[in-house]
């Protein structure tokens, strides 16, 4: 597969799926293999675990939707120029931003065995800040993941924490 051939979303997918595989084979022993894309309703992506088919829905924790864009390179500078609004202290922030993902996340439905993964792009927020903040973080009942993954950074150096079960 040529990864560049994709879109940007494809791409951040992917890697997302890449890291987390690597953290699964080194940290787990579980031996994912990364399969396929898939459109939605369906998950973004699908992998094999002994020979079984999981469904990988991957999303993003960025901080907020600023920093997703300044990230991503989209600032409108002129639009943006503003006086930005005094940032929320980190114990807030971090859980605040990650339940919202959760909540949102929840009330999709997939087929059977997805799993979700949330890749952590927000260069300040590192594995020791969500365990810190363990006993904020709300996974919503009735969700429709058989697990869900928190990457922890970026490249998923500093490993994963599992958030369901």
């Amino acid at each position: 597969m040529n990864v560049k051939k994709l879109d940007e979303k494809k791409q951040l997918e992917f890697y997302a799926v890449l890291y987390f595989i690597r953290d699964q084979r080194k940290n787990h022993r579980r031996w994912l293999i990364f399969k396929e894309f898939s459109e939605p309703p369906n998950p973004d992506t699908y992998c094999l675990l002994n020979g079984e088919q999981i469904g990988v829905e991957v999303t993003h924790l960025c901080g907020n939707n600023h920093d997703a864009k300044k990230l991503l390179g989209r600032m409108n500078h002129q639009a943006d120029s503003g006086v930005p609004a005094p940032p929320e202290p980190v114990n807030h922030r971090l859980p605040h931003e990650l339940n919202r993902i959760l909540d949102y996340k929840a009330k999709h439905q997939y087929g059977d065995k997805t799993w979700l993964v949330i890749r952590n792009t927000y260069p300040l927020w590192m594995k020791s800040d969500f365990e810190t903040y363990w006993d904020d973080i709300i996974v919503p009942r009735g969700h429709a993941f058989e697990e869900i993954w928190l990457l922890c950074d970026p490249v998923g150096a500093s490993g994963t924490l599992r958030l369901y079960p």
